[in-house]
This record gives C-alpha cells, sequence and structure tokens, in this order.
C-alpha cells in the first residue's frame, strides 16, 4: 500500500511540475526544439514548432537541402543548442529567445558546400496562437 501512495505522490508531483511551467519556459522549450531539429535537419520536427509562414521558408529550405549536407551533419555530430536568455513581452503573446547553437552545419543555398561551425548566437521570435508557442521567421 505504501508503494501505491508513492507512486501516486510522484505522479502528482510531476502533473503539477509540468503544469506550472511559465510562458517564458514554455517558449524557451519551443525555441530549443525547433532549433534543435532546424539545425539537425529534421524539417518535419522543426515545422511542428513554426508558424504557417515559417512553414513555407522551412519547406524552401528542405527542398534546397540535399545528400552532402547530411553527410556533413553526420560527420558534425549532435547539434547543442541551449537558452541565453529569453523574454516574453506584455501580454504574454509574443516573445524572443536567445540561443547559442553549437556544433551545426551551414548550408550554403549558393552552391558551395556546407561547413562545420563550431558556435553562433541565433535569436528566435516567437508567437503564441491558441495556448502553444511557435516559432516566426518573420526577419
Amino acid at each position: 500500500m505504501k508503494k501505491v501512495k508513492q507512486l501516486i505522490l510522484l505522479i502528482l508531483v510531476s502533473f503539477v511540475s509540468a503544469c506550472s511551467q511559465t510562458p517564458q519556459d514554455k517558449a524557451e522549450d519551443a525555441a530549443v526544439r525547433f532549433s534543435k531539429a532546424m539545425y539537425g535537419l529534421n524539417f518535419d520536427e522543426a515545422k511542428e514548432f513554426c508558424t504557417p509562414d515559417a512553414e513555407k521558408i522551412l519547406v524552401f529550405i528542405a527542398s534546397n537541402t540535399n545528400y552532402e549536407d547530411i553527410n556533413t551533419l553526420k560527420k558534425a555530430g549532435d547539434v547543442k543548442v541551449s537558452v541565453i536568455e529569453s523574454t516574453v513581452y506584455p501580454g504574454d503573446s509574443t516573445a524572443t529567445v536567445k540561443l547559442k547553437i553549437s556544433n551545426y552545419v551551414e548550408l550554403n543555398m549558393m552552391g558551395s558546400k556546407p561547413t562545420i561551425e563550431k558556435e553562433k548566437v541565433e535569436k528566435v521570435d516567437l508567437v503564441r496562437i491558441n495556448d502553444k508557442w511557435l516559432v516566426d521567421l518573420h526577419n
């Protein structure tokens, strides 16, 4: 009986902590998940975190990605993404997350070879639609 109570308590604590994420936490999570998918060339997963307009840009990038890009990504290994800072603006409907992207492949749409880059800082703008944070690639 004691183990059942512990299990129920564990489930309850997990549920409460998941529900207690702030808008800032949720925006950061969406930005990180989008960036890992995007820089990992997993465009289908990245689309889940985009506005419809941003999805069109992803489709364009995906259509210009080739085997050389994918092979370069395999050589690079896993992309690392971490939050530097974030801001949720008044009204809680827009946010900006500044990320550090490490060990990523820089694609070149002009025919040059892709390169493995060590690190860059990326600003990700998000909008909240139907209580879901979505990346807005308007800039």
